[in-house]
């Protein structure tokens, strides 16, 4: 602002000494460089004030897949003011949805000159999502300079309060093996009985942690001597059962930000839920060490719980696994099969070989290999080599003997080949 001053101050003195020497000199060309300050005055002057500026920005939907692409389209209106004007849309640098989209077509930042007249513009700009998640549009930024310098930059944000949810892609794989599905008719039994609650009372024990709270006991909990919440049993209608783990460790982000284990993991859980829901099984599903879980039950109701839980998981620094009791009741009343999704290394093989030999059933781990994928990033043309599973299978030794290993490696082998193979496990231990 000093240096706004002592411009204005000269462009004020000037005139007056040029208008001092043309009266004394009696000389006409001294007018004409009296005149030209003045009128730079006068403009700057009537063109101090700031700047109105409204933006808006609209999206063409709010709810998309992996690889779409989504339509933008900013509408900027400035009134007033004389100067330079630079907008930045949604995706900001460094912000999480800058992590999930990248500008495809257009741009998301302007910069144009608002002179006399007021400016109404429209750009238009793609953006396509690679990788899922939950997105908030954050904020649109903007920055006005006036021309002359009269008054400071004006800075200022609109917070944008639409979000966007990028689903993760799925493989919809039409036929299965016929042994995935159910041979008995209703009502059925077999090992796995956590159906639907029949209105059979079974026990009264103590509750944990998942059990609903419409089947509270309050009498009984009134006469425990200990003031423990005690819960009503009730026998369930009998539907093959699979619980999902999913290993959220550091190791599942090998590869890339868009191409890693835990990704790849993700589509494979959705796809094979699908399935498994398509033919009458219960599926739950558990984080390690920490995270979302999704009591086991049936239906599409039941995927759209899974997407909803996996849309916004992200791996996590840990240093080791913890028994979650709620699963060990599950699996203990259940006798489902047992299904980890993890990146096995020599830091991980150890700890889900502690979680599993505790649990009271098979598992099938499915190893999500990310060598390939490392691999296609620092050369071209990499062949698809056995070497490397050759190389993990010396990490399957140290897993429990109840444990059946599938290793999948993604860059190589597709989603519906792995379904297949977990699918005949999943049929002969059911």
């Amino acid at each position: 602002m000093r240096d706004v001053s002592k411009i204005i101050i000269i462009l004020a003195l000037l005139p007056m000494i040029m208008a001092v020497m043309a009266i004394l000199t009696v000389s006409r060309p001294y007018i004409i460089p009296a005149l030209f300050p003045l009128i730079i005055i006068i403009i700057a002057l009537g063109l101090s004030g700031k700047s109105t500026i409204r933006l808006s920005l609209g999206i063409d939907r709010d709810v998309m897949y992996v690889g779409d692409e989504l339509h933008v389209e900013l509408n900027v209106y400035v009134h007033g003011g004389f100067g330079l004007l630079v907008i930045r849309a949604p995706p900001g640098p460094g912000s999480f949805m800058a992590e999930g989209f990248e500008v495809t077509s257009g741009n998301n930042v302007h910069v144009f000159f608002k002179g006399f007249s007021d400016v109404s513009r429209r750009f238009e700009y793609t953006l396509r999502a690679v990788k899922r998640g939950i997105y908030g549009l954050g904020s649109i930024e903007y920055t006005y300079y006036h021309v002359f310098g009269i008054h400071e930059p004006i800075k200022g944000t609109i917070s944008l309060e639409k979000t966007i949810q990028v689903i993760p892609r799925i493989k919809i794989v039409r036929r299965v093996l016929g042994i995935v599905k159910p041979r008995q008719g209703l009502p059925r039994y077999p090992p796995s009985r956590l159906g639907p609650h029949s209105t059979e009372f079974k026990t009264v024990r103590n509750y944990v942690p998942g059990d609903p709270y419409k089947f509270i006991n309050w009498k009984a909990t009134a006469r425990s001597a200990d003031n423990r919440l005690m819960v009503n049993e009730y026998e369930r209608e009998g539907l093959r059962t699979a619980i999902i783990l999913l290993d959220t460790g550091w190791w599942m982000r090998y590869g890339t930000s868009e191409e890693n284990p835990l990704e790849y993991g993700i589509s494979f859980i959705l796809s094979l839920g699908r399935v498994l829901l398509r033919y009458g099984y219960n599926i739950g599903l558990w984080t390690m060490p920490m995270g979302p879980r999704v009591m086991p039950s049936s239906g599409m109701t039941q995927y759209y719980r899974l997407l909803s839980a996996l849309i916004s998981i992200r791996s996590l620094p840990i240093k080791g696994y913890s028994m979650d009791m709620t699963l060990y009741r599950v699996i203990r009343d259940t006798n489902p099969v047992l299904i980890a999704v993890t990146n096995i290394n020599k830091e991980s093989v150890g700890k889900l070989g502690e979680i599993i030999s505790r649990l009271p059933t098979r598992a099938l781990v499915i190893d999500v290999v990310p060598n390939t994928i490392l691999m296609r990033g620092m050369f071209r043309n990499i062949p698809c080599n056995q070497w490397v599973i050759r190389d993990r299978r010396r990490l399957y030794g140290a897993l429990p003997r109840n444990t059946k290993v599938i290793t999948w490696d993604p860059a190589c082998e597709g989603i519906g080949s792995v379904i297949a193979k977990a699918s005949t496990y999943i049929g002969r231990w059911l």
